[in-house]
């Protein structure tokens, strides 16, 4: 692992109170996390522990832009992504397993590895459709010459001419065609 320890918080020898961490999330951690399919980006995560007896609250905040591919003309584009959120960190002999916004420690442990939270932060807020953003006047950033493409191999278009269908496909074109009229 290239990124060593470099999200990690070492609340052992922290005072009961407010403390304040900055991590710069790049290049390297999306390396090192492949699955999410994001080949490059510059994050900035705030977080602000407060060190309570037998609890830690962690208030994350993600900020900065993640290069990910258009689904429509697969071109890169940055996205924006803005995630604000809480996580508690609660100390037990009996670890259990995590829920959405708590952590089990053992009492011995004495650091926090922030790495899979980023990762779970970063990977719940990427759209499942990718596509660049529209323009100020509401039109498509996409590459003209891609949507060029797609318009010309696009089915209604590719079938519009009298061809033969087999009249078991006809109904199905008929609920391609009502799901075009919704959109």
């Amino acid at each position: 692992m290239k990124g060593g320890n470099q999200y990690i918080i070492p609340f052992k020898g922290l005072k009961e109170g407010i403390h304040s961490f900055n991590f710069k999330i790049g290049k390297e951690f999306f390396e090192e996390n492949l699955a999410l399919e994001i080949p490059d980006g510059l994050l900035t995560a705030e977080v602000v522990l407060d060190k309570k007896v037998g609890l830690l609250v962690l208030d994350v905040k993600l900020k900065g832009y993640v290069e990910l591919v258009c689904d429509r003309c697969l071109e890169y584009f940055n996205y924006q992504l803005n995630y604000k959120g809480q996580l508690f960190i609660k100390f037990k002999e009996d670890i259990e397993e995590p829920d959405e916004n708590v952590i089990f420690l053992h009492p011995k442990e004495d650091l926090i590895d922030l790495n899979q939270y980023f990762f779970d932060c970063i990977g719940l807020n990427i759209p499942i459709q990718k596509f660049h953003p529209e323009d100020d006047n509401g039109e498509l950033t996409c590459n003209k010459e891609m949507l060029k493409i797609l318009d010309n191999y696009y089915f209604n278009k590719k079938h519009s001419n009298n061809e033969n269908i087999d009249p078991r496909w006809s109904k199905l074109k008929d609920f391609l065609n009502e799901g075009n009229k919704k959109q």
